[in-house]
């Protein structure tokens, strides 16, 4: 798989850890659904979010969006072919996240822990960029 990916699954932002720079975005299904969907962003220098996203395409960004993007972080020019700009879609609206790398990780229900260096040994990698 590769961008762009789309989920028809309602998300939110599930955590930010400032030490880390990590981002969760994390689909919160009814409970009658037996997995979750949980999208990292590591290094994360910038992002503009919605609270919900009620079905979410994540896609490289377009040139404006960069742009935008790398002068709303202030991202050095020299620094700039490091950083991944992704479109986070929604009918509702877009989001942008400016970051070094990314995660997309499908785990069943009971693994629903906040630990997240722990992945359980039934979770399936959907694609990482």
């Amino acid at each position: 798989m590769s961008l762009p990916i789309s989920f028809d699954r309602k998300f939110r932002p599930w955590r930010y850890s400032v030490s880390h720079s990590e981002l969760k975005l994390r689909s919160v299904d009814p409970d009658s659904v037996r997995e979750f969907i949980e999208v990292t962003f590591y290094g994360v220098v910038g992002m503009k979010l919605k609270t919900v996203y009620q079905s979410l395409a994540i896609s490289l960004a377009d040139p404006a969006q960069v742009e935008e993007m790398l002068k709303f972080s202030g991202v050095r020019e020299s620094h700039s072919s490091r950083v991944r700009c992704l479109a986070l879609k929604a009918a509702s609206g877009d989001g942008l996240v400016a970051c070094l790398s990314y995660s997309i990780w499908l785990h069943p229900k009971e693994s629903d822990s906040d630990m997240p260096e722990v992945q359980h040994r039934d979770s399936v990698l959907i694609l990482r960029g």
